[in-house]
């Protein structure tokens, strides 16, 4: 059979990833001055904030929000003093940095409304977390507020409980206006700010509703799957995947806000970050688990074992640091999202070379979660640019974060059922081929007993003719009928104390009335056994019909009714006399019953 040579393609596969990266970081740093918070799109006489507005073509339903911002480092400054500050130049891109969960990001925009009727808009944000946003309006010279939502405001307080964020802005003809938006508390690492039409805005987050509870909804089928089927296969099976399936649900919905809209929890990000963050990093220690136990890892060499444990040990390192700070120490989890599926993914081809059923598709699978969380957190650092949108799978499209991670999971499980399908299939047919080897291994049982009848009657009818030569011999046959009276008066004796384990040479002299030297001297002349010896094969041989008998279920039984005190001890004289363990003759008995 022809070998493939997966090494070509395991190189293949990394510089495609490293280009694509690579090929990302150019297109997200070199357009036109749109890629980050440091790019200004700054225009001649442009003093007052450059007014937005969309037109009524089909096409025009979505812009980025260009807008000044100011970031507040101590998230002190209210609404009252914020007009004061000095605010940076805007962005295209509508693409900010961040605030720390220490800190505020304020930005200032202006709408303007040059058609004849009345509009209706949103200022929307592309991100999901936020545990503060309110939307302020100057008017002669002050602030005041228009609307609040966020996940550490109450469901009553909200003036958007949707699960995108975003607020409805109604402007009147010829209306120009300034607004101010104060964000706080997020988890990504950039704010992506855009304003769209309403009706957009209502299909996005509908769209998004219904996706994040499909994937919920698989997920969960998922994890019900894996406890009733792999219940039944292997308990690590169900240990392993159930706990990485369950880390995924726990993850989802608290990051795609479900906790939030149907609990009413109002917790912080600095609460729900190192949360989402354990149960990611979770999931990731024990689908690596779980591939150990699926790929036969314990039966590889000491390397490859200590590799696992070496894998385990860092994922539970970079599990802490992102717990401890996830806004500073979260990029080694971030990395090892992305590199632990490529080091499972090369022992899985090592496996395919040897010839292991389930290891491709367990490769398809952990192929397909590498790429999909690759996008993922690529995308999570360094989002897209926004571009225009008519229909919202278009705004979906431009949140590869979201998609990329459900490519990872949908791909990964499918992969991993077929992987699971694969392995039940090759244990049932080593079942079936047991069976087979166990009727044959009954036959040969039969035909052995068989001829050990027959060789039992041969042997009978030798003893026979033996002792008819001898009857003519007076004194062998009271030699031969004395030596056989006093080896049944022996064993009878020991058999009537069978059950004694303190029925040893001394009592079997005293209960033969003889002296023990005396015992010794006559069965060795008898059957040359020792007095200890004897004893001990009366009792072997007495298991032995026990068994034949099928009187006890388990070796220890018969042990004990046989009168031995230890069960090692009568398993090792078994094995000597007979040839077999007794839980050998047990089973093999079972089996041709």
């Amino acid at each position: 059979m022809k070998t493939v040579d997966w090494g070509p393609m395991i190189r293949t596969y990394v510089i495609a990833c490293v280009l694509l990266l690579l090929s990302l970081s150019a297109g997200s740093t070199g357009a036109e001055g749109t890629a980050g918070p440091a790019a200004a799109c700054l225009q001649a006489g442009d003093v007052p904030p450059m007014a937005h507005a969309l037109s009524d073509a089909p096409d025009d339903r979505l812009r980025p929000l260009r807008a000044e911002y100011f970031l507040d480092h101590t998230a002190a400054i209210g609404p009252d003093s914020i007009i004061a500050q000095a605010f940076q130049p805007r962005t295209c891109s509508g693409i900010f940095a961040a605030p720390l969960p220490s800190q505020a990001l304020w930005l200032r925009f202006a709408l303007s409304n040059p058609h004849d009727g009345t509009r209706h808009w949103v200022i929307g944000l592309m991100e999901t977390i936020f545990d503060e946003v309110i939307l302020f309006e100057e008017q002669g010279g002050t602030l005041s507020e228009v609307a609040r939502t966020g996940r550490t405001v109450d469901l009553a307080d909200r003036d958007n409980t949707a699960i995108r964020t975003g607020f409805d802005v109604t402007m009147q003809p010829e209306d120009d206006r300034v607004f101010y938006l104060r964000l706080g508390g997020t988890f990504a690492p950039t704010i992506t700010a855009v304003i769209m039409s309403a009706d957009l805005f209502f299909g996005w987050s509908t769209l998004k509703l219904i996706m994040t509870a499909l994937f919920l909804g698989y997920v969960a089928t998922i994890a019900l799957f894996s406890l009733i089927v792999f219940r039944q296969i292997d308990v690590r099976f169900y240990q392993y995947y159930t706990l990485y399936v369950l880390c995924l649900f726990i993850y989802s919905f608290i990051y795609d806000g479900w906790l939030s809209k149907f609990f009413g929890v109002t917790l912080p990000v600095t609460t729900l970050a190192p949360v989402t963050e354990f149960f990611a990093g979770l999931g990731t220690l024990a689908i690596v688990q779980y591939c150990r136990v699926l790929l036969n890892v314990q039966e590889d060499t000491w390397v490859w074992q200590r590799l696992f444990t070496l894998l385990s040990a860092v994922v539970i390192v970079v599990i802490g640091l992102a717990v401890v700070d996830p806004w500073q120490l979260s990029g080694p989890l971030h990395l090892i999202y992305f590199i632990s599926p490529l080091i499972l993914l090369t022992i899985a081809i090592r496996k395919i070379m040897a010839g292991l059923p389930q290891a491709k598709p367990i490769a398809c699978a952990l192929l397909s979660l590498s790429l999909g969380l690759f996008i993922a957190v690529y995308f999570f650092i360094f989002p897209m640019n926004i571009t225009g949108a008519t229909y919202a799978y278009d705004l979906v499209l431009l949140r590869p974060l979201s998609w990329g991670y459900y490519l990872a999971i949908v791909g990964e499980t499918l992969f991993m059922m077929m992987a699971i399908s694969t392995m039940v299939r090759a244990m049932q047919t080593e079942r079936r081929s047991a069976v087979v080897e166990l009727a044959t291994l009954g036959q040969q049982v039969k035909d052995i007993k068989q001829q050990h009848r027959e060789a039992e009657k041969t042997t009978t009818a030798r003893l026979e003719a033996l002792e008819t030569a001898l009857a003519d011999d007076p004194e062998n046959k009271e030699h031969l009928s004395a030596r056989q009276q006093f080896l049944e008066q022996a064993t009878e004796s020991v058999l009537d104390h069978i059950a004694d384990q303190e029925f040893g040479v001394e009592r079997l002299a005293s209960a033969l009335a003889v002296s023990q030297k005396t015992l010794g001297r006559r069965l060795k002349a008898a059957n040359g056994q020792s007095p200890a010896s004897f004893i001990r094969s009366v009792r072997l041989n007495f298991a032995r019909n026990l068994i034949l008998l099928d009187q006890y279920n388990t070796v220890a039984e018969v042990a004990h009714a046989a009168g031995f005190s230890s069960v090692s001890n009568f398993a090792k004289h078994y094995r000597q006399e007979f040839g077999e363990a007794p839980s050998r003759s047990i089973s093999v008995l079972r089996s041709i019953q």
